[in-house]
């Protein structure tokens, strides 16, 4: 398993592996996050880090591993690679050589030093989306097994705590098409009554929407408060994507006004998501979720 991290710059791309390590994993995670950052910067740095209970990498996903290295040689900036798997230390330090980039490698004992190697050298400008974050945790939530299993995951890795803050975010539906706009009058005062009609009636569509979400909240709620979370440590909100959904987008808006650092989603699509064509919400938020730790649970 590939995770995103948080904590980092968005011109720094953050990722551990922990336990198995599929090519999966590299086509759902780390390939577009690079993909897309590349998008972004000219120049970026690679923070990998190998946790205690790594069990290997499947040949497909080493053989992306090193495509990835290659394809992209001359735009890498820095490299810290952080484990105690000797083998992988020993290719590291091996091929080091190659790369024309300062790279170097760490032990897992030596991680507050391998993060601030890794930024070392970086403007105030460029470590600015550091400052000010909080142990906060945002939790898409909607109808569906895999959401709350993504919220139980989050109870369980948070038993305990009492300095952190969760919020469950639900995006809802977009607005019906006639419920948009009218085609207008030719009386001011009939405009006026039915402007305010339409007004009345989204008003009391949104109210619904959030009403029948509302026992999805309830169930996070209640799998969070048994798992220890202060009910004063969580709380709820919502989007609303007025035309064309863009959940992804609609999740990242979110937890960046609330400037939080963790975002958490299950792997499902929702069935109005699908019917638009959407690719998977996760996918897209560790694309576009630069600055943001990213946990996708299965």
């Amino acid at each position: 398993m590939i995770e995103v991290l948080g904590g980092f710059p968005p011109t720094v791309l953050s990722f551990a592996c922990n336990g198995q390590v599929t090519r999966q994993d590299y086509e759902t995670v780390l390939l577009p996050a690079v993909e897309y950052a590349l998008t972004q910067h000219e120049k970026i740095r690679l923070y990998y880090q190998i946790n205690t209970g790594f069990s290997g990498i499947e040949p497909g996903a080493m053989w992306d591993d090193f495509k990835v290295g290659m394809e992209h040689l001359f735009r890498w900036d820095r490299i810290a690679v952080v484990t105690d798997v000797e083998w992988i230390r020993h290719t590291f330090k091996a091929f080091s050589f190659v790369i024309p980039c300062a790279a170097q490698v760490f032990r897992l004992e030596e991680v507050p030093a391998a993060k601030e190697w890794i930024i070392e050298g970086m403007t105030q400008q460029e470590l600015e989306p550091l400052m000010n974050r909080t142990d906060k945790f945002l939790i898409a939530v909607e109808e569906s097994a895999a959401s709350l299993k993504a919220v139980t995951y989050v109870s369980r890795v948070l038993r305990g705590r009492t300095d952190v803050q969760v919020r469950l975010h639900h995006v809802l539906p977009p607005i019906p098409p006639d419920l948009l706009e009218f085609g207008g009058a030719e009386l001011p005062q009939i405009e006026q009554r039915l402007s305010g009609e339409l007004r009345q009636n989204q008003a009391r569509w949104i109210e619904t929407a959030k009403q029948n979400a509302q026992s999805s909240l309830d169930k996070a709620l209640a799998i969070l408060r048994e798992g220890g979370l202060s009910p004063d440590g969580v709380s709820t909100s919502f989007s609303l994507p007025i035309h064309r959904p863009d959940v992804a987008r609609e999740i990242l808006e979110a937890a960046k006004t609330w400037n939080c650092g963790t975002l958490v989603v299950g792997r499902h699509i929702r069935s109005w998501i699908r019917e638009i064509g959407s690719s998977h919400i996760g996918e897209e938020l560790v694309q576009k979720g630069q600055g943001f730790a990213i946990w996708v649970v299965e």
